[in-house]
């Protein structure tokens, strides 16, 4: 049998995963989604007050974000168990630099929290909060911390608009070696949940169920219905 009598196999597209790649401040996807957040992170050293928190939903960038501005002041990044662990001398010591505490609101050890906040104004330092909610409503069990809180500007990291579900989409895409054509791309943005996770569930599902398939509409309808638990009776 020559090679031509060889049925043709239908190509795959292969699946891989790769870490991504660190970001500055200048390089962050700016939308309206995010364009006043990075505005204020960017004005450092000029802010009006020694902290800020930054607050938003699970996937928002809080991280990318805190890291972000971490590389621009040349500051540390701390989590909230490492927090939770520090001694005083070493939260003295790192009071007057810029400090970035990602998910603080996480922060189990109150005194360690109002501490940093406190010297760090008092010290000259800048610190950064990041939080899935407002201070105001972290749960502590110190009124000044409460206090110190409930004072603290808030910077928010909005729900993804058009744009944005279309950089994430075709990012998280990319990571996965998977192909957007523009019109699933059309129909996608005008269905998914506004929400960065609803996004990633829905790239992590289609890299799951397309085995190969290419990336269609009704791919991406049948997806976000098995996602919603629904079935449509029509299909338009």
């Amino acid at each position: 049998m020559s090679r031509t009598d060889h049925p043709q196999r239908k190509s795959r597209q292969l699946k891989f995963e790769f870490p991504g790649k660190g970001h500055t401040l200048d390089t962050l996807a700016v939308t309206d989604a995010n364009r006043t957040a990075v505005a204020l992170l960017k004005r450092w050293p000029d802010w009006r007050t020694a902290a800020f928190c930054l607050v938003g939903d699970e996937l928002s960038g809080l991280t990318t974000a805190a890291q972000a501005w971490c590389e621009l002041a040349g500051g540390s990044m701390l989590g909230a168990k490492a927090l939770s662990k520090l001694s005083h001398k070493k939260i003295d010591a790192i009071a007057s630099t810029p400090v970035a505490v990602d998910r603080a609101d996480l922060v189990e050890n109150d005194d360690n929290l109002l501490s940093l906040i406190n010297l760090s104004a008092s010290h000259g330092g800048s610190l950064l909060l990041t939080g899935r909610v407002p201070p105001a409503r972290w749960r502590t069990r110190l009124p000044d911390l409460q206090s110190r809180l409930s004072a603290m500007t808030l910077i928010e990291l909005g729900p993804p608009d058009d744009e944005m579900i279309s950089i994430r989409l075709r990012a998280a895409m990319k990571r996965r070696y998977l192909k957007l054509p523009d019109e699933v791309e059309s129909y996608l943005i005008i269905r998914l949940e506004r929400s960065y996770a609803a996004i990633e569930n829905f790239v992590e599902n289609l890299h799951e169920m397309s085995d190969g398939r290419e990336v269609t509409v009704p791919l991406a309808r049948e997806i976000l219905d098995e996602m919603d638990g629904t079935r449509p009776l029509f299909e338009d």
